[in-house]
């Protein structure tokens, strides 16, 4: 598997920007109007991609009864899991004007996939990647289909373990396919469960970018992800996080986006390089406040100078201290004021 990965014209990986990813696939609630506004609004917020989802429950439900709680900012709610997921469905025609709408936009578009003749459609609307859910990465058949198209592949593990990894990464490269990243995805309750460590070691076991995305509006694991060097960040989008569709109260509003991206950038920004490196301000002030070799009182010419003249004071910008012991003993060579800073022609 490749180390760095292309979607679109943007690379991934080691020494790149962090890729950043509004997550829409079910915030649209499957109104075109919605998606269209959000493909706006993450371009206004500076996203890299919009990632939405091709789903259709008919292929991928046995049981149509199932039912599913969620809690909305109006409180919790119940409904028929089916139901639910059919009315995220987008019609190809719709699909077009997404699409359409992306490309005009500039962002990069992209989907999640849950059922294999969603690929095809996929294909049709080239797809600059394609993502495998967190609950299908069991699901060889799809991977499969998702490899052979040759586009990248974001892969969510949610609660896989790495064994599932390495059996889904060897269905892929089987397909001549070597362009995956891995998305570390909790959903623990709470914070101490989401192990953002599985991020540096994810990418430690396989060689491969990694990303994490969130699930919640939270902003804590996302700092913490991008400064232990994820190369993806996956980020809710919602017109309305009061809105009742089942993940509007986790995702963030187009405000609250576009700072999130600025928070995101400065991050990045502030980690710099794996070394040492005085910025040019702290070397500024090094001048001002680090302390030098002066006369501590007045030295005549051809004084000796013995430690009580002498004394390390501020600015920094003269003899350092770690010199004073090839000071004492010299003789002055002209007088010298107290408080001056000492130099080399001095003694």
């Amino acid at each position: 598997m490749k180390n760095k990965v292309s979607i679109a014209q943007r690379q991934i990986g080691p020494g790149e920007p962090v890729f950043l990813v509004a997550e829409t696939g079910t915030t649209c609630n499957g109104d075109l109007d919605t998606a269209l506004r959000m493909v706006d609004a993450a371009k206004t917020a500076g996203m890299d991609a919009i990632k939405f989802m091709i789903i259709d429950p008919d292929y991928f439900m046995s049981d149509k009864s199932v039912t599913y709680e969620y809690d909305t900012a109006s409180g919790h709610q119940k409904e028929n899991m089916y139901e639910m997921f059919k009315a995220l469905k987008f019609s190809p025609e719709a699909w077009q004007r997404i699409r359409q709408h992306c490309q005009d936009q500039e962002i990069i578009f992209y989907a999640t996939i849950d059922y294999l003749p969603g690929v095809e459609l996929g294909k049709s609307l080239d797809l600059a990647a394609y993502k495998l859910s967190s609950w299908d990465a069991a699901n060889f058949p799809l991977a499969r289909r998702m490899a052979q198209t040759g586009k990248p592949i974001q892969v969510d593990l949610g609660p896989t373990y790495i064994t599932d990894i390495e059996k889904l990464l060897n269905v892929i490269h089987q397909e001549n396919n070597d362009q995956v990243i891995l998305v570390h995805c909790s959903h623990a309750k709470n914070n101490d469960g989401i192990n953002i460590r599985s991020v540096p070691y994810l990418q430690d076991v396989f060689q491969v970018p990694v990303g994490y995305s969130a699930d919640s509006r939270e902003f804590v694991t996302d700092v913490a992800a991008v400064a232990l060097g994820a190369h993806l960040i996956e980020k809710r989008l919602t017109l309305d996080h009061n809105g009742p569709g089942h993940h509007d109260n986790k995702a963030l509003e187009p405000d609250e986006l576009t700072d999130y991206v600025k928070m995101i950038r400065e991050t990045e920004a502030a980690l710099g390089d794996y070394a040492l490196t005085p910025s040019d301000e702290d070397l500024r002030q090094k001048e001002l406040y680090f302390v030098s070799i002066a006369a501590d009182a007045d030295i005549p010419a051809g004084t000796t100078i013995t430690e009580d003249m002498v004394a390390c004071k501020r600015p920094g910008n003269g003899i350092q201290p770690e010199f004073l012991p090839l000071i004492l003993g010299r003789q002055a060579k002209r007088d010298i004021a107290c408080n001056t800073l000492l130099s080399w022609d001095d003694v």
